[in-house]
């Protein structure tokens, strides 16, 4: 657990002094959203970036152009338990847990159907394998292992995928990564 948190220190430290951010953020963006993946959905779970993190508003503004349902998690509890929501428009969310951007539950509905969903999901650092090392709350963990018929799929940075990260049996392995240098797929399920 320790080098997890020192992994965690690490890479936090790194993303807040990531060059170029806004343009390696689009970068990022622009490769998962010209990449099959992206198109063949029919909805897109995603995430409401904070400061530090790749900007996602992107992608959800092109899931709602492109007539996606596009959805963004709510955290249910502080014990590492989430849902996620479809929303309308980013004025449907606010400020939440974390100061994370989540979506309003009295207006927006939960998601049953995941038959059809990717999952874009954050990390302060991925593996060549398709590991992430997240916050350490284990919401994504719970959630994606909840839900195995969803597509995972990591966005960072380049700098922020590393050789490898020694997972936990309850470490959800993503299917895909995408960084500002291109697309990876990872393995076959």
């Amino acid at each position: 657990m320790q080098i997890k948190n020192e992994l965690r220190q690490e890479f936090r430290a790194k993303r807040k002094t990531v060059s170029q951010k806004a343009i390696k953020d689009n970068s990022v963006c622009e490769v998962f959203l010209n990449s099959d993946i992206y198109k063949n959905s029919e909805q897109i779970l995603c995430y409401a970036s904070l400061d530090d993190e790749i900007c996602t508003d992107k992608i959800i503004n092109a899931a709602f152009e492109d007539g996606k349902k596009i959805a963004l998690p709510y955290c249910t509890d502080l014990n590492g338990n989430m849902d996620f929501f479809y929303i309308s428009s980013l004025s449907d969310i606010s400020s939440g847990s974390f100061d994370i951007r989540e979506p309003n539950i009295e207006i927006c509905e939960k998601v049953i159907d995941f038959s059809a969903a990717v999952c874009v999901v954050p990390a302060f650092t991925f593996d060549k394998y398709g590991y992430r090392l997240g916050y350490g709350k284990g919401y994504y963990d719970r959630y994606l292992g909840g839900h195995p018929e969803m597509y995972r799929i990591g966005i960072a940075y380049g700098t922020q995928v590393r050789e490898e990260i020694l997972p936990e049996r309850h470490d959800m392995k993503m299917h895909a990564l995408v960084t500002e240098k291109g697309g990876y797929e990872l393995c076959s399920y």
